[in-house]
């Protein structure tokens, strides 16, 4: 076989490393020519903002971009809510992060087939300074802010048809009616009124952003956009689970409102005229998460109320019972402040929960009175006198029954014919009373004493009968003071069982308006947000009228 020659071998190898050298060279060229495209690029660009920019200064930075004065801009506006920053309820003043969205058409900006922009044809969008072309006055109308500038920088985003794009950040403080009336478990309804501060709708046309539902498809949206909204740990939106829907499909969060006000005004003549101003209306309804003061107001609100009920259930002799009111009243008077620390003071309703307080604290006061009064009944029972037959039949045996206490006390019915006379001593009633001295010789006929003193009598003389008179008065007395001891001990009786009664029967009265009170301070649904929606509507049909009319 034939060795390869040296020199074909040494040409090969030249050849080799030429070809390999050749690469890397032609793809550094590729990049020099891409970076040279992009230099060009950037000062297409560079030179097209700088003409655009001296264009637009001397023809449209004073006024609105309109080809004639007569001409209607129309203004497309949005908001999204990124962040509810605070509620101050004191102040009355909501603290929000949002961002503004503005389009418009501006004549001036167009190069599309525009003479002398051919060049720049290739140049769909640029974005421009903020300050080097006109923007709407669009201001926050209940703004509460002591800055003089709300939004922070953002460019103009300019495309080639005159579509103009603002999108800037914002940090809004508006006023905010704060109502309170279930807290804490109320909803509070801002808004957010957006409006142009000079223009009247015979100039600016002012209309919702569009949302596009589909892929080129876009219907007006009059909510606030919370796509990117972080939620808050404090406030629950409806919008924060409902801004996928489609606008037209969406029925928990709130729709906003447009408002005209119609200003008159009077010329240097004395004739009247008015303009119409347009506003959007923002509405953003928020509920309170209830969880921190279900913690520290209203369970140990309700863990008193019902310690309260310990109170009626002590035994109307014990002492204690006025201590232990005493000491629930301390208790409830340090969540009254604990409240009014939390709560803002100047409100046009009070909350139901601090009512609910004051009841509390009402009730616990006219309990420890009526425990005093009920003690007092059932400690000097056994000195007072008979009860009155209708005080008995009536609270006794009435409420006693009602109230499940007569059944459980065994009191004796009241007799006809043992009522003795209070204002006479005891001897003086038995002596006076007909029906007593008529059972007194009635026994005495039945006892065997009597055909033992007819035999003394006859058998003896006056010594012996005058014994047997004396213990048989003696008799009597021991009989008379048996039957009176019975008498007191039935009345003491009763009196306690008044007082027991009674004990209950404002146990009961406490429960009902303890209930009655929990259910009043339940939340309901928002009637006033239904009412502000129904106020809102007369007036998108009247701007709408307005801007027929125009």
């Amino acid at each position: 076989m034939p060795q390869p020659r040296p020199l074909v071998v040494l040409a090969l190898l030249i050849a080799w490393t030429a070809c390999s050298g050749l690469w890397p060279a032609l793809a550094v060229s590729d990049r020099v020519s891409s970076f040279r495209n992009q230099l060009s690029n950037n000062s297409l660009e560079r030179e097209l903002i700088t003409k655009l920019v001296d264009k637009y200064t001397q023809t449209g930075l004073l006024g609105r971009p309109v080809n004639t004065t007569g001409d209607l801009l129309e203004i497309n506006f949005g908001l999204a809510i990124i962040q509810i920053l605070d509620l101050d309820e004191n102040k009355q003043l909501l603290r929000t992060n949002c961002w503004v969205r503005y389009t418009w058409l501006d004549r001036h900006l167009k190069w599309e087939g525009e003479r002398g922009y051919e060049r720049f044809q290739n140049i769909t969008q640029v974005r421009l300074e903020p300050d080097s072309v006109w923007k709407p006055d669009i201001q926050l109308y209940n703004f509460a802010d002591t800055r003089p500038e709300e939004k922070r920088t953002a460019r103009v985003v300019v495309y080639w048809s005159g579509e103009v794009l603002w999108h800037p950040q914002s940090l809004f403080k508006s006023t905010c009616a704060v109502e309170i009336q279930y807290f804490p478990f109320d909803t509070q309804l801002c808004a957010l009124e957006f409006g142009s501060w000079t223009y009247d709708m015979t100039q600016i046309n002012l209309t919702w952003v569009g949302y596009e539902y589909e892929p080129n498809q876009y219907e007006p949206s009059p909510y606030i956009d919370f796509t990117n909204y972080i939620k808050s740990k404090e406030w629950i939106t409806d919008g924060q689970e409902d801004f996928e829907i489609r606008p037209s499909l969406r029925r928990r969060q709130v729709r906003s409102k447009m408002r005209c006000t119609r200003v008159k005004f009077q010329d240097e003549n004395g004739h009247e005229y008015s303009r119409t101003y347009q506003r959007l209306v923002y509405k953003i309804r928020i509920r309170r998460n209830p969880a921190f003061y279900l913690s520290i107001l209203v369970l140990p609100c309700l863990l008193l109320s019902c310690l309260t009920w310990v109170i009626f259930w002590l035994p109307p002799e014990s002492p204690a019972k006025m201590q232990l009111g005493m000491n629930i009243f301390v208790a409830f008077f340090i969540l009254m402040l604990l409240l009014a620390k939390t709560t803002p003071s100047a409100v046009r309703n009070f909350p139901y929960i601090g009512y609910f307080y004051g009841l509390n604290m009402v009730l616990i006061t006219l309990s420890t009175f009526l425990a005093a009064i009920v003690l007092n009944l059932y400690m000097r029972a056994d000195s007072r006198g008979p009860m009155h037959p209708a005080l008995r039949r009536g609270i006794v045996d009435g409420l006693g029954r009602l109230l499940l206490v007569r059944q459980a006390v065994p009191l004796q019915e009241p007799s006809s014919e043992s009522k003795p006379d209070p204002a006479a001593p005891d001897e003086r009633r038995r002596q006076q009373q007909p029906e007593t001295v008529a059972a007194a010789q009635k026994l005495q006929q039945k006892s065997p004493m009597s055909n033992f003193d007819g035999a003394v009598a006859g058998v003896a003389g006056g010594q012996v009968e005058r014994d047997v008179r004396e213990i048989r008065q003696l008799f009597r007395v021991y009989v008379g003071r048996l039957k009176d001891r019975e008498r007191r001990c039935q009345a003491a009786m009763e009196w306690r069982t008044l007082a027991i009664v009674l004990d209950r029967l404002f146990f009961t009265a406490y429960v009902i308006c303890i209930l009655v009170a929990i259910i009043i301070c339940l939340p309901r649904p928002d009637t006033e947000i239904t009412e502000i929606d129904s106020v809102g509507a007369p007036e998108t049909d009247s701007c709408q009228h307005m801007s027929a009319a125009y």
